[in-house]
This record gives C-alpha cells, structure tokens and sequence, in this order.
C-alpha cells in the first residue's frame, strides 16, 4: 500500500531533484523491523546502538546522554476500542515531549489518555484528570513515568477481565510497570528540594499515581504509605483548607487534587489504617440558605457540602462498628447525641438534595443525571449506616429496616442499567460501598445475596475498594454467621438468647496475595479466619 504525500499531486510524481518518491519511500523500507534492543537514546534516534554495557559509546562519543537500557518491552498486540473523554491539553505542550521515550511508552501513554483517564471520569467529570494530569505529563518526566507505569497495570488488568487486584511479576506488564514507577521515583528524588509551586505539584501528583497503581497491584500497605506521605504534605501546606466554603486566600495547590486526596483520605479510614488525616467536615460551614434548608445552585456544589458531610458520617460508623458491645454500651449516651446530631444533618441535606435533583434532574445531560443518582443512593446509605451503626446485628429490630436496604439495591440496579460503559476503575466512590453494606449488614440472607450477584456483575476497583474481595468478604461473613449461629436467618425469625453479632469485622491480604485474614470481634473477643482468595465462590445463595 503506498503512503500519499499531502503536498504531491500524485504519490509518483517525481519531485525537484528528479527522483521517484514512492520509490524513494520504497527504498527506506527495505531495511526491515527496527531493532527491540540497543539504548532509549539510540532508539529514539532510529540509529544502530552498539550495545555497550553501561552507556554506548555511539552516544557517548557525540557528546549525547546516553539514556540506558530498558529491562523489559511489552508484547505486541493488534487495535483495540477506546473511549472518548474531552481532555484540554495546550498546543505548546501538545507538541510533543523533550525527553526521550520509547515505543512501549508512547503506547502505554496513549492507553491512558484514551481508556484510562474515561474510565476515572465515569461517575464525575474531574479537571485533574482531563486537565491537569495530561499537562503535567508533558511538562514533568517524573510524572510521565509515573502515568505509563499505571497505565500499564491498568491494561493488564483490563486484559484479564479485571480479576482481584493483586502483583504478578511473571507477567511482563508488571515488570514493565515496575521499572516505569522505579524511573519516575528517580527522577523526583534527583530534583533539588525547593518551594517550586511546579514541584510540590508533581511530587503530589506523582504520589497519588504510586497510590493507585499500588492498589491495582494489591499493595494495599504500600498504597496507603503514599497516600499517608501525600495526605502529610497537603496538611503540612494547609492546602486542605482551600476546600472549605469560607476559604478565600490563593490556593497553595490545583483544588482539583486536594479533592481527590480528600475523597482518597476518607475512604481509608475504613480500612484501619488511621485517619481521616485532613478532617474536613462542614458542620462550620453553613451553606446560603432560603427558609429551612440550604440551597443548592449546580451539581458540584452539592457533591462538596455531601462529601465533607460523608467524611463526617463515615468516620462516626467506622468508630461505632470498630468498637466492642461493651464500649459503646459503656460510652452510649454521647454516642447516641453525636448519631441524633448526624442524622439531622443528613436530613437536611436530603431536603435540600431532593429539591435540587426535582427541579433540575431533566437539564442535566445524562452524565450529570448519573452523577446525582450516585449522590442520592450515597445519602440513602450513610442515612441507614447511621440508623443501625449502634445497634447488633442480632437484634429483631432490625429487620424494620429491611426495606430500606432493599431500597439501596433497587438504586444500584437503577443506576447500572443506565451505565453500558461501566468503568473499570474509579477513584470516586460508586456501588461498591453499598452493596458491600447491604451484603454484610441485611437480616435478609435472600436480600444480601442479591447485592453480592450485583458486586460480582461488575469487577471493577473504586478507590481502595475491589469488588472481588468484597464479594469474598461478604460471603465468609455469611460462612462464619452460619458456622456460628452468629446471626438470624430470613425475616421474622428470633433465636433464644442469641449470640451477640460479628463487629470490627476487617479482612487483610496476606503478603503471598493467596490468603487473607478475615479478623472479628464477638462480644469482647477477638477471632480470626484465614481464607483463600483463590477459592471458588459459591453462586445461587450456595454456601459451600
């Protein structure tokens, strides 16, 4: 097939020097496949390398860099379907990078800007990923690397139909990945400490990528050690305040990745590793408001006041389900103050939210609708965790509340029939969180496997949450309730003098990535069960 010439009148048309360009073109083909190996630099020239150990001497005898060797290339693979996602990116920066890259490289570059960065914008539209990042990308190698490391995790997991998130260093994609991240470590730690604005951005921007390609490799210690340095310098700058209402100064750093640390800093306080660290709640910040309750005027302003209000409602249910019988029995009365204030707050909310989503739900385009209907099932959870966060999961009293935890899953299902490209990673919160509570704290066994059916119909990572360990979860939660007689079966149904139910309930991963730990406490004993991750889970309600 020949290659037309924009300029030519015909891809034979001889040019000024009387030469035949097809010809011509024809000739500089004959050469054959570009060689795999030899240095970044010589590569990228398109030059013969001559392979010297250390640097070549065809750079070093020009006076270049001589960039090193690459350790690991990634297999080569035909087209594939990307989705679109609007990105802003200056012409200046669009032009292309001043450092060297390889083909790998471009490769993985160009996945992440067509199919990761849509799947990271599936619930909410984000300038930093459609902005900032792919601007930094251009600007800062540190954060190239570091954006071709995950994408490299990312597509190996889409590959493989997203499976539990864990490392697998047989697999080139992950030794690829590793030594991406291992360059881009280098590049930041070789950049003279200073109060660059640029920087301080890139060294932020740089941790939050180590977090999430360290959570699609199942390094869950590892991720929540970058994102507790991240969390650190955001606090140490104040850069935290920029998101609270009355804030007025510069902000110190882009908002748009104080919030994704901020949404990344409440999610891991239930994971017990510590924190929320930067606490922003909005009980100090009353929003304009027009008679009873506050007024909401777009989209994004209610998702700010529900999100400092969620960091608030999630850290109270955190610290009631991680304490035993006799603690809160013990502490009740403040409890109970602290969870009547709370849930008013909810409320309030709720009547502000619904008024909004009711008179601005039809002009909102359907990304936009989606997005409000994440924001309400949200509401809807945290107004039940809130309900039932003191109570044991053995008291009869709960299976008043049955219906509302049928009520989540009828949302969930809402909002997947409308969502054809789901995403298969997100940092913001979507399903998995309500599922998993409608599978670990329903009285209806018959309810709590239909959320786990929903949780397996979409493998997929939001934030620190992986909905195949999710699944596994909920179900040797079920194993040990059954097992135990820890729990009631079905509505309507009470046993005599029941067993106080399972609390403080927390599954770690083993370092082999085989096994996990599946900790509890009954009354004031602490219990332990290890499980294997690799084991079949049972369908159909089975429980085997």
């Amino acid at each position: 097939m020949r290659r037309l010439d924009p300029h030519s009148t015909s891809p034979c048309t001889p040019d000024s020097s009387g030469s035949d360009t097809s010809s011509a073109l024809v000739r500089r083909r004959a050469g054959g496949r570009r060689s795999k190996t030899g240095c970044r630099t010589c590569r990228a020239r398109h030059k013969k390398c001559d392979e010297s150990p250390g640097a070549c001497t065809n750079c070093t005898s020009t006076g270049r860099t001589c960039d090193g060797y690459d350790l690991h290339r990634l297999p080569r693979e035909g087209r594939r379907k990307t989705l679109r996602v609007e990105t802003a990116l200056p012409m200046a920066l669009a032009n292309g990078l001043q450092w060297v890259r390889n083909t790998d490289e471009q490769r993985s570059f160009s996945h992440f800007q067509h199919r990761t960065i849509p799947t990271f914008v599936g619930w909410f539209d984000s300038s930093l990923w459609q902005k900032l990042v792919l601007q930094m990308s251009h600007a800062e190698p540190a954060v190239y690397h570091a954006v071709v490391a995950l994408s490299a995790i990312h597509q190996d997991s889409e590959k493989r139909g997203m499976p539990l998130s864990r490392e697998n260093l047989g697999s080139t994609w992950h030794r690829f990945a590793l030594e991406q991240a291992a360059r881009s470590f280098a590049l930041l730690h070789a950049r003279p400490a200073s109060q660059d604005p640029r920087l301080r951005e890139a060294t932020l921007l740089c941790c939050l990528l180590y977090v999430i390609s360290e959570l699609l490799r199942g390094q869950y210690d590892s991720a929540f050690n970058h994102l507790r340095a991240g969390l650190q310098i955001l606090k140490e700058l104040g850069a935290h305040k920029q998101l609270e209402p009355t804030a007025a100064s510069k902000p110190t750093v882009e908002q748009s990745l104080v919030e994704a640390f901020a949404h990344l800093d409440v999610q891991s306080a239930q994971f017990d590793v510590g924190g929320p660290l930067l606490r922003i709640h909005e009980q100090d910040h009353p929003l304009p408001r027009k008679g009873e309750y506050p007024v909401f005027r777009t989209l994004a302003e209610a998702r700010q006041v529900f999100d400092r209000l969620m960091g608030a409602v999630l850290e109270f249910t955190s610290l009631s389900w991680n304490s035993t019988h006799i603690q809160i029995i013990s502490d009740y009365e403040t409890r109970y103050m602290n969870q009547l204030s709370l849930c008013m707050r909810v409320e309030e909310f709720a009547q502000a939210f619904n008024t909004f989503r009711n008179q601005t739900h039809l002009h909102l385009n359907p990304k936009e609708q989606r997005g409000a209907d994440v924001i309400y099932l949200h509401q809807r959870t945290v107004a039940l965790a809130l309900q039932t966060c003191l109570l044991d999961g053995n008291e009869p009293v709960l299976d008043q509340y049955t219906p509302e935890f049928e009520k989540i899953l009828s949302l969930v299902d809402a909002i997947m029939r409308t969502f054809p490209e789901r995403p298969s990673v997100c940092l913001d919160m979507g399903i998995i969180p309500p599922l998993l509570f409608v599978a670990t704290g329903c009285r209806d066994y018959n309810v709590r496997w239909q959320a786990i059916e929903a949780l397996s119909a979409w493998p997929h990572r939001e934030g620190p949450w992986d909905s195949n360990l999710c699944v596994q979860m909920a179900v040797e939660t079920m194993k040990l309730e059954t097992m135990n007689k820890l729990n009631v079966h079905g509505k309507g149904t009470a046993l005599e003098n029941p067993t106080p139910a399972m609390r403080r309930m927390l599954v770690t991963v083993a370092p082999d990535q085989r096994q996990a730990r599946f900790s509890y406490v009954v009354g004031d004993t602490e219990h332990e069960r290890w499980f294997d991750l690799d084991g079949d889970i049972p369908v159909n309600g089975l429980i085997l």
